[in-house]
């Protein structure tokens, strides 16, 4: 799930870099409210994971937030995690609860199936991590890399993998996968904005952190309680 993570945040930013840069993100920007893109990783019925990407300074860096789908979305209640959320009540509701918890609005959602993935890897081939030769798939199931990694360092190194001339090439495939497989409120048009963004700015513009939070087991399952002052809290972090 690290990994899947970090393939979601990829993505997300490839979108996100190009919604900031259309009219009127100054505007909304002023407000003080972040914009933002969450991200629905899914295979067939199943949600897989959760991500929102926040630039609420231009000049700032680019904060992303993973959310892990087993996570409450209420620590007192216990009733709902953020997959039986999904499942139940939609895409829509889930956002609704987003906002309510990092005390922002949701600009915007991109929602990624697995057969997305497949083929976004298969199209930009083999890529270099950690010194080794590799896919996005592979990325995606951990399978570059034997031992224990800093996440930060991680999807830095995913972007500069991104970057290379060689995969340049093959971004009107991806735009055609975008446009052919992914549900989104936003258009293919910001794939190519986020290549500017990271051109000029580097990867270290990157800044992401998991939603902290006390993990149990209940039964054969696995769950986070996340205090309530912690959503917002995370956020700023990684905007600052």
């Amino acid at each position: 799930m690290r990994t899947l993570q970090i393939t979601v945040l990829m993505l997300s930013l490839i979108f996100l870099s190009g919604f900031l840069s259309t009219p009127g993100f100054a505007a909304q920007a002023d407000t003080g409210t972040p914009d933002s893109v969450i991200i629905f990783w899914t295979d067939g019925p199943k949600l897989k994971a959760v991500n929102l990407t926040f630039f609420p300074d231009r000049a700032g860096p680019i904060g992303i937030v993973s959310v892990p789908v087993y996570t409450w979305l209420d620590s007192e209640k216990q009733e709902t995690t953020v997959s039986e959320c999904y499942y139940k009540y939609g895409r829509d509701k889930l956002i609704r609860q987003m906002e309510d918890l990092f005390k922002t609005s949701i600009g915007a959602y991109i929602t990624i199936d697995q057969q997305a993935l497949v083929n976004v890897s298969d199209v930009i081939g083999n890529i270099e991590m950690a010194g080794r030769k590799t896919t996005l798939r592979d990325v995606f199931e951990g399978n570059y890399t034997d031992g224990p990694v800093n996440l930060q360092v991680e999807i830095r190194q995913l972007a500069d993998a991104l970057l290379t001339p060689a995969v340049l090439l093959k971004l009107p495939e991806v735009i055609w996968i975008f446009c052919r497989q992914i549900d989104s409120n936003i258009g293919p048009q910001h794939v190519m904005a986020f290549y500017h963004v990271l051109r000029y700015r580097g990867s270290g513009v990157l800044q992401k952190k998991a939603v902290p939070g006390r993990d149990c087991m209940i039964g054969n399952r696995k769950y986070r309680r996340v205090e309530p002052d912690t959503w917002s809290r995370t956020l700023k972090e990684v905007t600052s």
